[in-house]
């Protein structure tokens, strides 16, 4: 599996660097922009997975909004902001470009952290195409297709969002946060309306094992 590569686009050094650093312990290939001149170029000529942007860099004429702008126009590529500022013309303007994840300052890193690795399990950027579940059931993650015996089952889209993120850390409890943040991106849902949706899963998918663990989360059991 190849590594993701990040492109942070942070003007303060200190910060910057910090934030390298907890990339690179959590296993990702990271390429720093210290200016949005700087960024201008490596969006450009540098090939990047992901890009961690701070809004309000020290440029009169460009700030991390425009430079997603920039970036729309010729690639796809998810975003994460960052800003101090969460003022409603903030919120306008990032709403307008395409991004996965607003994150005020002060931030902390773990939570950055956990919302990279959320953003690499939605966006695929693994390089993970297909995932046996069992002897019968493969699930396709490039298409987003669950097959049992060679014949589709149909998932609802958070029924696949849920399945997506089990099967990224399967064997591994997977926290009510988590799938929260994933699935619904802290939307505010009651536990009886996951329950529901896993039970539901379940029954689709009976060849394989789902399991509660209360007070923590799920666990897909391969």
């Amino acid at each position: 599996m190849s590594k993701v590569n990040i492109l942070i686009v942070e003007d303060n050094s200190i910060m910057a660097k910090a934030l390298k650093k907890k990339l690179k312990d959590g296993g990702y290939n990271v390429l720093v922009a210290n200016s949005a001149d700087v960024a201008l170029k490596y969006i450009e000529s540098h090939p990047f997975d992901l890009m961690i942007t701070d809004i309000n860099l020290e440029d009169e004429h460009v700030n991390g909004i425009d430079l997603v702008k920039k970036l729309n126009k010729t690639k796809s590529k998810p975003v994460i902001y960052l800003t101090a500022y969460g003022d409603d013309e903030t919120l306008k303007s990032v709403s307008d470009t395409n991004h996965c994840y607003f994150l005020s300052k002060p931030y902390d890193s773990n939570q950055l952290l956990q919302i990279v690795k959320l953003t690499v399990y939605k966006y695929k950027l693994n390089n993970i195409e297909k995932v046996y579940l069992s002897e019968n059931i493969i699930f396709d993650i490039s298409n987003n297709i669950l097959y049992k015996e060679d014949k589709e089952i149909q998932l609802t889209t958070k029924e696949n969002l849920i399945l997506t993120l089990l099967v990224y850390r399967k064997n591994q409890i997977v926290s009510t946060d988590d799938i929260v943040q994933f699935v619904w991106q802290d939307e505010p849902i009651s536990p009886a309306t996951m329950r529901k949706l896993i039970s539901r899963m379940r029954e689709k998918l009976d060849d394989i094992t789902i399991e509660t663990h209360h007070g923590l989360g799920y666990r897909l059991k391969v």
